[in-house]
């Protein structure tokens, strides 16, 4: 499920995860995971989710050629927006979850018990959907980072998203470059000790940029730091990615 320095999903090596909204008809070709955001803020129609979700996976297919299958979720404190996410695309088989708003370990644990649930409920073997942690959205979660070691067996990675992160702080998306304010610049910090310390993957997260030379720049930059993979909000940041961590 996981090897340290490398983001794996099923065996396959993952640099790129491009983030599509459930009701978006995003070009997905080139990325090597794709992550459908199944937030609670973005279920714009739940009547017809069920049918768009199976329309989506039909699209990318399931094959192991075709990109991995991740579903950002609802932080695990909205138990009943996790579950209604997690109905919806467990059936389908996601490579893995990307846990919105974790705070702690006890947040990764709900999230495994809610999953195993899901996964007997389809016929699953329980234990195959790995836990990506988007910790780094929150402060409370990018100081619990170096303590999620060892609290599933599920868990494959740690996140962060410096814009959502920076809302929290009061941070203008416009202090988010050329250098990241004190309070990010550790939170990113953390989130890469706290990778190291559950000997899991870090991975990136790329805003709506899509300036060549600033998105190739933010990619030297996770490289350099030591991140295996970033969450791009665009299709266009998705040829950069793949080619910097080739």
């Amino acid at each position: 499920m996981k090897t340290y320095g490398r983001f794996e999903l099923g065996g396959r090596r993952v640099r790129s995860v491009l983030l599509v909204g459930l009701f978006d008809g995003q070009d997905i070709a080139g990325a090597d995971a794709v992550a459908l955001d199944l937030r609670a803020d973005r279920m714009k129609n739940a009547a017809i989710a069920p049918a768009t979700v199976r329309a989506f996976t039909q699209r990318i297919g399931r094959s192991h050629t075709s990109p991995a299958l991740l579903a950002l979720v609802p932080p695990s404190v909205d138990t009943d927006a996790l579950a209604l996410a997690l109905s919806l695309v467990v059936p389908h088989q996601p490579d893995a979850i990307v846990l919105s708003g974790a705070t702690c370990g006890a947040d990764v644990q709900k999230a495994d018990v809610m999953l195993s649930v899901e996964e007997a409920k389809a016929g699953l073997t329980v234990g195959h959907i790995a836990i990506l942690a988007l910790a780094g959205d929150n402060p409370a979660g990018a100081l619990s980072a170096t303590n999620l070691a060892g609290k599933s067996k599920r868990l494959a990675g740690l996140a962060w998203n410096p814009a959502a992160l920076g809302e929290s702080l009061g941070i203008s998306a416009a202090a988010l470059s050329p250098r990241l304010p004190c309070g990010l610049a550790t939170a990113r910090g953390l989130i890469l000790l706290g990778a190291a310390s559950a000997s899991v993957a870090a991975v990136d997260w790329l805003g709506a940029e899509t300036n060549e030379d600033s998105v190739s720049e933010t990619c030297q930059t996770a490289l350099h730091d030591g991140f295996s993979a970033i969450i791009c909000e665009r299709r266009e940041q998705v040829a950069t990615v793949n080619r910097l961590f080739s």
